[in-house]
C-alpha cells in the first residue's frame, strides 16, 4: 500500500521526467493495485519502465503489453492520476479528465483497444469501482 505522500512523490518525479522525455500516460491506484499506461518514443518508454522496475517501492511489476499504437490515448497528460474513489464521490473538479476517460471507454477502443480493456478491467476488478462503468 502506498501512502498519499508516497504517491505524491512518485507523481511529482514521474510528471517531471515524463514531460522532459515526451512521455504521456495514466496512473490508476486503488487498494494497493496500480495500473499504468505509458506512451511515447519506445526507447524512452523502455527507459522509464526500467527506472520503475529499479524503484524499491514497487513489487510484482508485470508488463501487460508493449507495442505501437496509431496515436496516444493521453497526449496531454504527463501522468494523469486520480484516486478512483474521488471520481465516484465527485469530490474534486480537477478529476474531470479521468472521469471523462471512464465515461468514454467505449470510444477509446477505437484509439487503443488494449488500453481501454485494461482500464475497464482495473475498475471492474474492484467491486466498489465497478459501478463507475456504464457499459
Amino acid at each position: 500500500m502506498f501512502s498519499t505522500e508516497d504517491l505524491n512523490a512518485i507523481l511529482s518525479v514521474s510528471r517531471r521526467n515524463n514531460q522532459s522525455d515526451g512521455i504521456s500516460g495514466l496512473l490508476l491506484y486503488h487498494e494497493g493495485s496500480i495500473l499504468q499506461v505509458l506512451e511515447g518514443d519506445q526507447s524512452r518508454v523502455d527507459a522509464c519502465f526500467e527506472r520503475i522496475k529499479m524503484d524499491g517501492r514497487h513489487r510484482g511489476l508485470l508488463r501487460l503489453f508493449h507495442g505501437k499504437v496509431d496515436r496516444k490515448v493521453f497526449p496531454n497528460w504527463s501522468m494523469g492520476f486520480a484516486w478512483p474513489n474521488d471520481i465516484k464521490d465527485g469530490a474534486d473538479a480537477s478529476l474531470k479528465g479521468l472521469d471523462q476517460v471512464v465515461k468514454e471507454l467505449p470510444s477509446l477502443h477505437s484509439v487503443d483497444r488494449r488500453s481501454a480493456i485494461l482500464i475497464r478491467s482495473f475498475f471492474a476488478s474492484h467491486g466498489d469501482l465497478a459501478a463507475l462503468l456504464v457499459f
